[in-house]
């Protein structure tokens, strides 16, 4: 009889042992489908923005300036800028307005 206990105690950690890790591996796989879901899903909100994008109101989705386009309106004045510019007019792109500077404070602060 004392056989049969210690063989029975064996079978219940077996059996316990069995019925939580087989848990624990049910429980991995399904968080690693939940994770490519997620992935899946994340790519196509990504898709959907780049199709519906509207680059007066987003900036992120206007197309990449030249450096031609970037010079003229970004650059410090001078030769190289005023060339750029005048690139940029005869391949019939816009020239960046002139804002107006405002108003000088003069005296001690114009240094």
């Amino acid at each position: 009889a004392n056989k049969f206990d210690s063989s029975s105690s064996v079978m219940a950690r077996r059996q316990a042992m069995t019925s939580l890790f087989g848990g624990s591996i049910a429980f991995l796989g399904a968080s690693a489908a939940n994770a490519l879901d997620m992935d899946a899903f994340a790519n196509s909100q990504l898709e959907a923005d780049e199709k519906n994008c509207n680059p007066k109101v987003d900036p992120k989705c206007a197309p990449p300036m030249t450096k031609d386009e970037a010079l003229c309106k970004y650059g410090q004045s001078g030769e190289a800028r005023g060339d750029a510019c005048k690139r940029v007019k005869q391949a019939g792109g816009s020239l960046p307005s002139a804002k107006p500077q405002g108003k000088s404070l003069g005296g001690a602060y114009a240094m």
